[in-house]
């Protein structure tokens, strides 16, 4: 699954980040890597997110968004 379909309250391992060499650098300098565990904080339009890494928000658009693959881990709108 990508981060786009993730909803708000989930929190996922990333798995795989498919970017050019420079983009994907950049996601690494900010935490976004494989194995990186995130959480989604908000959802915006068009499959854009509001991811927490630690203690850090970072902003992705829905493009890259959908560059990234995740695997949630759990969701705080399903109960565990």
């Amino acid at each position: 699954m990508d981060l786009r379909l993730c909803p708000a309250g989930t929190q996922a391992e990333v798995r795989w980040v498919d970017l050019e060499d420079d983009e994907r650098a950049r996601l690494r300098e900010i935490g976004v890597r494989e194995g990186a565990v995130v959480h989604v904080v908000h959802c915006g339009a068009f499959g854009a997110r509001v991811i927490a890494v630690g203690s850090d928000r970072i902003a992705i658009d829905g493009r890259t968004c959908a560059c990234i693959g995740v695997t949630p881990l759990k969701s705080a709108l399903v109960p565990a």
